[in-house]
């Protein structure tokens, strides 16, 4: 499904450096490359050669492959042009082949016309976005899941099964006169039930998934000189946070992201929370913080071990951090939910982030085998409840033409996922997202 433009673009970060790709893709990718540099060696084969102008002076000496449709990367003709890493050198070739009637691609406009041409799904699409943003281990692998087609995968049999669940209740209604076997329509409960089970253990992957697309948030809270800037600078092995005696020292929120277990987390060191503010600007942090316990995935309160003050603000899923225990006489140990440890000699973090990872969904055993996004989750979750109504519709002994209906809407709901009916907004949005070269 040609889109008749010839599209180009470069393919690595601006800037100087070794080595710049442009990718050009099209039907007239060949020509324009051949006037430019010369007959081309076979397909996927590089060419050393002399990019030349429409003067015939030389722009560079560099490398050109050519990737013959359907076998390339958007499923049309594909050119690279591989040159030295100067600015200027990848303007001058990207307007000679402009000037022989390529055009520069629009933000994603490669992987969009993979996607049209069928070369992958549109939840292989978003997952080279999601791979090219990926800012932790575990987002990587999990976007190299879903671009290997493990996600699709899972959907593709579950609409094949409802397909064919679809036959048979559709053939029933077209043939009224034959009598459907009571155990063919139990035959397909059966089935139906085990569709909506495997709906919703991709709900819960998908949900993981999003979380792990997003990042995660950890608010550190507490009253003021409990050691929650301590914390943070801990965590981020560098003095980000003003540590002081003095209460109230935090007014605004301070930030940093840290890569735990191959996970990206946001902790967010926060005011003190204390009910007699010092002043406006102390109101202002409190305030502040009060809204990011509200955004976060979870919550330390971290304490004083050897000053406990009573603290009554909601924090949802937040663990009891027990700072200064090298301080403490006796011994002590650690629950589900309290932990004790030393900023000032590190004590005890460890235990702490192992912890944290277990209840953030990323360590516990399970993989999260794929990077989802808000619209896979609606999608599964429109899918469930049309197969919850179809297995009502046959408890129930409604007509089939309910059941049929509802098989439909499910088909549509999970189809959306891979490849979306009407999808020229949708398929803007996502591809907007992508870098040029893309």
């Amino acid at each position: 499904m040609s889109t008749n433009r010839t599209i180009i673009a470069p393919a690595t970060v601006p800037g100087r450096g070794g080595v710049s790709i442009i990718r050009m893709s099209g039907d007239l990718s060949k020509s324009i490359a051949e006037d430019m540099c010369g007959e081309l060696a076979e397909a996927w084969r590089f060419k050393r050669c002399s990019i030349k102008s429409r003067n015939g002076s030389k722009i560079d000496d560099g490398m050109v492959v050519f990737f013959k449709s359907p076998n390339s990367y958007t499923g049309d003709d594909v050119v690279e042009f591989h040159c030295h890493g100067n600015p200027t050198i990848v303007n001058l070739v990207l307007e000679e082949a402009v000037n022989r009637g390529a055009v520069v691609a629009e933000p994603g406009e490669f992987t969009k016309t993979a996607f049209l041409n069928e070369k992958i799904d549109l939840v292989q699409a978003e997952s080279v976005a999601d791979l090219i943003n990926a800012q932790s281990e575990m987002a990587v692998v999990a976007a190299n899941s879903s671009l290997s087609g493990q996600f699709s995968e899972q959907i593709n049999r579950l609409l094949d099964g409802i397909v064919k669940a679809r036959v048979v209740v559709e053939a029933s209604i077209d043939f009224p006169e034959d009598e459907i076997d009571s155990s063919i329509l139990e035959s397909i409960k059966e089935e139906l039930q085990g569709f909506l089970a495997e709906t919703n253990e991709l709900l819960s992957c998908v949900k993981e998934g999003v979380k792990l697309r997003d990042g995660f948030s950890v608010a550190i809270v507490g009253p003021p000189n409990a050691g929650k800037s301590s914390l943070l600078n801990l965590l981020a092995r560098e003095d980000l946070a003003i540590t002081s005696e003095v209460p109230g020292t935090t007014r605004d929120l301070v930030k940093t992201s840290v890569n735990i277990g191959g996970a990206l987390i946001e902790f967010v060191d926060t005011a003190g929370l204390r009910s007699d503010p010092d002043g406006p600007i102390e109101e202002e942090g409190i305030q502040r913080s009060k809204e990011v316990i509200k955004k976060s995935n979870l919550s330390l309160l971290v304490q004083d071990a050897t000053d406990i003050k009573e603290f009554d603000l909601g924090l949802g899923d937040s663990f009891t951090v027990l700072n200064k225990s090298d301080l403490l006489e006796g011994g002590f140990s650690n629950s589900d939910n309290t932990f004790y440890l030393s900023c000032s000699t590190g004590q005890g973090v460890d235990e702490l982030l192992g912890a944290l990872i277990v209840r953030l969904g990323m360590g516990g055993g399970e993989e999260t085998v794929f990077l989802s996004r808000q619209r896979h989750e609606i999608s599964l979750k429109s899918g469930g409840r049309f197969l919850e109504e179809a297995l009502m519709s046959l408890g129930e002994g409604q007509v089939l033409e309910l059941v049929a209906e509802s098989l439909r809407s499910a088909h549509a709901a999970l189809g959306d996922i891979l490849r979306p009916m009407s999808a020229d907004d949708l398929l803007g949005e996502i591809f907007s997202e992508f870098c040029i070269g893309k």
